[in-house]
């Protein structure tokens, strides 16, 4: 099965916008700033597993594993930066990888 990941990828960066100005609507343009870098950081190993998962090679749960997996490895200090507390920064990264998974397991 053929899969667009360039169109996965704009459908996150849509999906990230969106989140952080509806959960942060004061911080909005910094939270969604720290979210794109996210996405950016994890853009390689997406389009991989999007494509492994596409493929057959990886089973829906473990692409869920991978992408759920990077949350300790996501620095915090953009989204302390834009006034987020620890707490805050942690829900919004773990909201970002969620987002990830349900827009790469819905396209597939």
């Amino acid at each position: 099965m053929a899969i667009n990941t360039q169109d996965i990828l704009n459908q996150l960066k849509q999906g990230v916008s969106q989140l952080a100005k509806s959960s942060f609507k004061n911080r909005a343009a910094q939270v969604e700033s720290a979210g794109q870098a996210i996405l950016t950081l994890l853009e390689d190993d997406v389009k991989t597993w999007t494509t492994q998962l596409a493929s057959g090679q990886l089973k829906v749960n473990d692409f869920k594993d991978l992408v759920l997996d990077q949350k300790d490895k996501l620095e915090s200090a953009a989204l302390t930066q834009a006034g987020l507390t620890e707490i805050a920064a942690d829900q919004f990264k773990q909201d970002v990888l969620n987002l990830i998974v349900n827009v790469v397991t819905k396209a597939i």
